[in-house]
């Protein structure tokens, strides 16, 4: 009986006027069934039918029967609406009723004496679209109570939407139906996304980004969404949605950012700090040189002139430090063109004299030609800095001799790439590949937060939209950040 195992969760109704024989058949498959109500008449079963409809898989049922019989109530239970499976049990003799009974929908038609292993097989294949169904609903339920889901027409129309996206959104079902998702649409988002997603729609690809939404009380929330089209016989019906509420991992993630940038600025003032020694000291001595020669009545015109252009020139250099920072701070979330060769020795200028107090070789080769790149500049400066950072941490912890960071910006007709490399010896292999995980850091515990390069690569690939990786090679590290043209 292994073959019938299913059958154990199906519940039936078996209508038989014999007495003897319905408890025979019982007798045989009771111990199959999840449960079995017996009736001995068609007012009986229908009774019993009535009160347990919403237990009852299927019926098998006699149709000559006193009171009330196997027709009429098969045809009563079809009037209420009901379109469960029923399987009639026939005599020699009624064939007639058999013609009568045909308009009513009746699953299989099984000769008396009933034969056990028939019954079972015909129920078996009777219930296989009750199963389906089953699953169907199982699935439509999940879909309802436990996803934020919708579905709309092929305009976008809504014609469906489960209790979460209710939830999330703020709005009742018959307040979405027969709308668009305009309802929730957050002025903030880039008309350029929307365009992006209905090309691949129109397309008939699938789509899947980020968006914030509006709810009914104004408040945003961003989810990660998947929309797919659907279709009926190769046509197209409308569009589905299936979405993650994300709100809270972005306000995470911003937090982790936030910490990651005022690590990196503490990095910047310390750098700053350096790049100003030099000519701060410069204009110091020019001025006390010129006041010395003004006591001696030694100042002429032309060695003013020069002592003022080179002041000038450090004053220059000051600014554009301070400018860099300033910028940096600043919180600019739109992209702007820059000039990758100029903003690339921008950012080298504010990292090699601080390295060369730390007796770290700082070398750099920029073959990026000047073209413009449309991208957030401070973000960009901000994962340098921490990469750079790291590996001025790693060559001062492992006390290395002749310590170097090399930074080399190249390109290609696809991307432009920032190679940063180090001789601190490399990352251990079994290290490695966690080195971009949250809260994981190689450091003590008072010199590291494991954030700086989970951040970098959260920036380079989520807001740059770029690649980093790393690599060991020869005696240290390669940090490779990616950004396409």
């Amino acid at each position: 009986m292994g073959k019938f195992d299913r059958l154990k969760s199906v519940s039936l109704l078996y209508v038989e006027d014999s007495k003897f024989l319905a408890k025979t058949t019982i007798g045989a498959i009771e111990k199959i069934f999840n449960k079995i109500y017996v009736a001995h008449d068609g007012q009986e079963g229908l009774e019993l039918f009535s009160k347990h409809e919403n237990e009852i898989d299927i019926i098998i049922t006699d149709l000559i029967m006193p009171f009330l019989d196997g027709t009429s109530m098969i045809k009563k239970i079809r009037d209420s609406g009901s379109s469960v499976p029923i399987i009639v049990t026939t005599g020699f003799d009624d064939f007639l009723q058999r013609e009568k009974i045909a308009e009513l929908s009746i699953e299989a038609y099984l000769s008396k004496p009933i034969n056990i292993y028939k019954l079972l097989k015909i129920i078996n294949k009777t219930v296989e679209s009750l199963f389906i169904e089953r699953e169907l609903m199982a699935k439509k339920m999940m879909i309802d109570n436990d996803i934020i889901y919708t579905e709309t027409n092929e305009t976008g129309v809504i014609t469906y939407v489960s209790k979460p996206f209710e939830k999330i959104s703020g709005y009742k079902k018959d307040e979405l139906v027969g709308r668009t998702h305009a309802i929730l649409k957050d002025a903030l988002t880039p008309k350029t996304l929307y365009e992006d997603m209905w090309s691949n729609l129109k397309a008939l690809k699938q789509w899947h980004g980020e968006l914030t939404n509006r709810r009914k009380d104004g408040s945003a929330y961003t989810i990660s969404i998947i929309i797919s089209p659907m279709y009926f016989r190769d046509r197209l019906i409308g569009y589905s949605s299936t979405s993650i509420d994300v709100t809270q991992l972005r306000a995470t993630s911003q937090k982790l950012q936030l910490k990651s940038k005022q690590a990196a600025m503490g990095e910047m003032i310390a750098m700053i700090a350096h790049q100003w020694r030099q000519p701060i000291t410069s204009i110091g001595m020019i001025a006390n040189n010129l006041q010395f020669d003004m006591l001696m009545d030694e100042l002429d015109k032309d060695s003013l002139q020069k002592n003022l252009k080179t002041i000038d020139k450090h004053v220059k250099y000051l600014s554009s430090t301070i400018d860099v920072f300033r910028n940096f701070l600043k919180e600019n979330k739109k992209k702007e063109k820059i000039s990758m060769k100029s903003t690339i020795e921008d950012l080298l200028m504010l990292v090699n004299t601080e390295h060369s107090q730390k007796d770290i070789a700082f070398e750099i080769v920029n073959e990026c030609e000047d073209f413009e790149l449309n991208i957030f500049k401070d973000e960009l400066l901000q994962a340098i800095v921490n990469v750079v950072t790291n590996s001025k941490e790693a060559l001062i912890e492992n006390r290395v001799d002749e310590a170097k960071i090399k930074i080399h910006c190249n390109e290609d007709a696809e991307a432009v790439y920032i190679h940063i490399s180090d001789n601190a010896g490399g990352i251990k292999d079994d290290i490695l590949p966690k080195i971009f995980t949250p809260y994981f850091s190689t450091k003590s515990k008072k010199n590291g937060t494991g954030l700086g390069l989970y951040m970098t690569k959260t920036i380079v690939e989520e807001n740059l939209d770029g690649e980093l990786s790393v690599v060991n090679k020869d005696d240290g590290a390669i940090f490779s950040i990616k950004l396409p043209k």
